[in-house]
């Protein structure tokens, strides 16, 4: 009776240690992911608000210095590496084009040479409404 007790606490340890070989990793990819879907969406709302700033100007100088502007002062949390416009601010008179980047550094790194970071690059047009 004694055995089979044991047997059965035996039994149950192995199968909790063979499913969190399964369950772990599978978290540990959410976390990665999680961060490159968040990273993506502030790369979109960082893009838009250096498009619009960019689009409340009269000149292709003003629309570059907003546009830079509004990447230096957007707020980029500990898994962005890095933002940045990434080409000059394209200045058409009646539509302004903005291109930004964000580097995602991923928490928890692929181990064997998988990526430790991802680039999203987004796009966003505006028309002009600085010129009066």
């Amino acid at each position: 009776m004694k055995s089979l007790k044991r047997r059965k606490r035996g039994t149950s340890i192995v199968e909790t240690a063979a499913g969190l070989f399964i369950i772990i990793p599978i978290v540990l990819f959410l976390f990665d992911v999680a961060a490159a879907v968040l990273a993506q969406t502030a790369n979109d709302s960082m893009c838009k608000s250096a498009a619009r700033a960019a689009a409340e100007t009269d000149t292709a100088g003003k629309a570059q210095a907003a546009a830079q502007t509004a990447v230096d002062n957007f707020p980029a949390a500990g898994y962005i590496r890095s933002k940045r416009l990434f080409r000059p601010v394209d200045y058409r008179g009646t539509s302004v084009t903005v291109v930004t980047e964000i580097v995602c550094r991923f928490p928890v790194p692929i181990p064997f040479g998988g990526p430790s970071q991802m680039n999203f690059v987004t796009d966003m047009t505006e028309p002009v409404v600085g010129t009066l």
